[in-house]
């Protein structure tokens, strides 16, 4: 009996050792495409999601958002406040934001867009912004008549919301600031461009010219954005903003996202289908491969079942086989994945309007896949070796 289990693996080593290397090697490579397949869809969403999430806590929100408490238009004592979170464990800035009720005007062209006055030495600590300029420069302190406004307000070629733009407004042109009852000039002094698109729609001043066109404004904000040293611990931290005492409302960065994080739900489940649809492509094709395999070896199959190789024996084999095939594919894919496109796409990202996507694996999915691969080629061969065994072996010495 333990000689007959030894058969299976007998004909798989006499298989590989006699068959046509070239076959062999195109085997290998189209399960190595069909892994390559299943993985890089994941993979791709992987990027997306985690650097979409990365640009709402760098570019819009910090980890943490604060708004006044309810009823309340503003946070008072600013000042205050803003030493109290920054002396909070696990912060490690914070800076306070004011939305000025105000509308641009630049050739004729009047639009409204959120307008932020800040202390721009307090926000590039929380925020990226100052590390993407297209053209021109970041706010100094002191500055009272200059302004930074988003790529999607100058607009231009290429520009996603252009219509709604300024039409191509460039670094050292004058901008009309319209607040109640009178129109403040400045010029631009930089264009920014985070790849965020809610953040590219807005502009920013300085605190010193907020106190120039409103002095009321002073040590008051509508919102303050916080960085924390660790992201993903962000409830643990506001529990204790809550309990030190801080007048305002705290948000973690996934529910201040807003719409962003329908999207990247969006992306879950769209990355759930791919997925599947990459599996059955990856069935269809071990199964074709396997099948016109094994449709091959139809004469050597009647031979072995007329010398009295019992059937479950050979399908045994080509499980074997298929094992093998299964399992150097995955190797070979791996390869050229890790070797190739994830060096390659981190170099050069896909650019999407929210977000520059790289390939981002997580080990433990790719895990998964790799014995979803193995397990699929598997139980495909399983059906043409099925088959091939139940045929008359009259038939199969044949060749039909």
């Amino acid at each position: 009996m333990k000689k007959e289990f030894r058969i299976p693996f007998f004909l798989m080593m006499r298989s590989l050792r006699r068959g046509n290397k070239w076959t062999l090697a195109l085997i290998i490579f189209l399960i190595a495409i069909a892994f390559i397949n299943l993985v890089f869809v994941a993979s791709l969403f992987n990027g997306v999601i985690k650097n979409a999430n990365q640009q709402i806590i760098d570019a819009f929100t910090g980890n943490i958002y604060a708004t006044p408490l309810p009823g309340d238009d503003f946070i008072p004592n600013a000042d205050q406040t803003l030493k109290k979170i920054r002396k909070t464990d696990g912060v490690t800035a914070a800076s306070a934001e004011t939305i000025l009720p105000a509308s641009l005007e630049f050739n004729s062209i009047k639009r409204t867009w959120p307008i932020l006055a800040i202390n721009p030495d307090d926000e590039k600590k929380v925020l990226n912004i100052a590390d993407k300029f297209s053209s021109g420069s970041y706010l100094d302190k002191n500055d009272t008549d200059q302004i930074i406004i988003g790529r999607q307000i100058a607009g231009g070629v290429g520009v996603e919301m252009d219509a709604f733009s300024f039409k191509n407004a460039k670094v050292g042109d004058k901008i009309t600031l319209n607040y109640g009852n009178a129109d403040y000039e400045f010029t631009i002094k930089g264009i920014f461009y985070t790849k965020f698109i809610d953040t590219d729609q807005k502009a920013f001043i300085t605190d010193e010219a907020l106190k120039k066109i409103n002095p009321n404004y002073s040590d008051q904000a509508t919102s303050i954005v916080i960085k924390t040293a660790e992201t993903g611990n962000e409830s643990e931290t506001i529990k204790k903003l809550e309990s030190d005492g801080v007048e305002a409302k705290f948000i973690d960065w996934e529910d201040a996202a807003g719409v962003m994080a329908s999207v990247t739900e969006s992306f879950l489940s769209i990355n759930v289908l791919m997925t599947s649809v990459a599996l059955l492509i990856a069935a269809v094709t071990i199964f074709i491969v396997i099948y016109i395999d094994i449709s091959s070896r139809r004469q050597q199959i009647g031979i072995l079942r007329a010398i009295g190789i019992r059937p479950y024996l050979i399908t045994a084999n080509y499980v074997l086989l298929s094992a093998v095939y299964s399992v150097a594919g995955v190797l070979l894919g791996s390869g050229l994945f890790f070797g190739i496109l994830v060096p390659y796409f981190n170099a050069h990202p896909f650019v999407l309007p929210i977000a520059d996507a790289t390939l981002v694996v997580n080990y433990a999915d790719f895990i998964i896949r790799m014995e979803s691969i193995i397990w699929v080629a598997i139980l495909t061969s399983l059906i043409p070796a099925f088959l091939i065994t139940r045929i008359k072996i009259l038939d199969a010495l044949r060749g039909k």
